[in-house]
């Protein structure tokens, strides 16, 4: 009778120990692929920038922005997860806790290159616009000084946004890191107020009035602006994709909370499930960069192929 309810006991507890290391590796795992291809594709244009047009400057500057805040944010996030990983291995380690001011310092860092990603997608579609709707003026889409101040002042604002979330002390230590309780409804309706939103709605608002543009304008244009902007619509097809992944980033954050004051019940998975979707959105975001952007497209072509492709910018 002993021998069996030890048996049990040790089954359980080894599922209950399995379940959080499958899903930190996993984490561990998504991680190392983000910061892999994000790595890549920066050494890539750095590599063959003999290679990039002058005109060309402000889309790879673009690129390089997303790409690098991603690779910031990965590197995070594999910080947590192996924290989480040798925490879960080792439940009574005192040194593996880290309940300090340094741990907070890391996820407002880290949130800081969130925000800047996100805003990234913003930027793009709004070179896209400009390019659209201002494309007898230049200096709208062409000068690289304006994106690097666009830039600028994205970096400010992932670090001011999210204060409202800092200083009344929402970010709080959980499951060997640094972050919004979950359940903290307050919490998580400043930060998709402050992190999620605007970026959201702003790339929806430039995307609409774009489209709307084009479908008023159409009949105005020459052939050559049609075949321009019929490129652009590939690109354009590229921000929408960046939209829905970024409506899936913020999506079980945001519903958890929900959930658990509806039901009073939160899965152990729930805090895994939102930063496993977190990394998971951003390299699908790198990805769909990769594919959509033809100049990130014409860039390998000549890198790994030696073709000269017709050029899509």
């Amino acid at each position: 009778m002993n021998s069996s309810s030890a048996s049990t006991t040790t089954l359980s507890f080894n599922n209950s120990f399995l379940k959080p290391v499958i899903l930190d590796s996993l984490g561990i795992g998504l991680s190392i692929i983000a910061i892999c291809k994000t790595t890549f594709m920066i050494l890539l244009i750095f590599a063959r920038r003999q290679l990039i047009k002058p005109k060309e400057r402000v889309l790879f500057l673009l690129s390089l922005n997303m790409f690098m805040n991603v690779l910031i944010f990965a590197c995070f996030t594999l910080n947590m997860f192996t924290s989480m990983l040798l925490g879960h291995m080792n439940p009574d380690r005192a040194d593996l806790h880290d309940n300090t001011l340094r741990c907070r310092l890391k996820i407002y860092i880290s949130t800081i290159a969130l925000i800047s990603a996100l805003y990234s997608n913003t930027l793009q579609a709004l070179h896209r616009l400009f390019r659209i709707v201002y494309h007898h003026r230049p200096f709208f889409y062409r000068n690289i000084y304006l994106y690097m101040f666009g830039i600028v002042v994205e970096i400010h604002l992932g670090a001011i946004l999210q204060l409202p979330v800092l200083l009344p002390g929402h970010y709080d230590y959980e499951d060997y890191h640094c972050q919004v309780y979950l359940t903290n409804w307050r919490g998580i309706l400043i930060g998709a107020s402050c992190v999620w939103l605007p970026p959201v709605i702003s790339t929806i608002i430039i995307y609409v009035f774009t489209v709307s543009f084009i479908r008023r304008n159409l009949s105005k244009l020459t052939m050559r602006q049609k075949k321009r902007i019929k490129r652009d619509f590939i690109v354009i097809r590229r921000i929408l994709w960046l939209v829905v992944f970024i409506i899936l980033f913020g999506t079980p954050a945001c519903s958890t909370p929900i959930v658990y004051h509806l039901f009073g019940y939160v899965g152990w998975w729930a805090n895994h499930v939102t930063w496993l979707t977190f990394i998971s959105s951003f390299t699908g975001m790198t990805v769909v960069h990769t594919y959509f952007a033809p100049h990130i497209h014409v860039l390998l072509v000549k890198s790994f192929s030696g073709r000269k492709p017709a050029t899509m910018v």
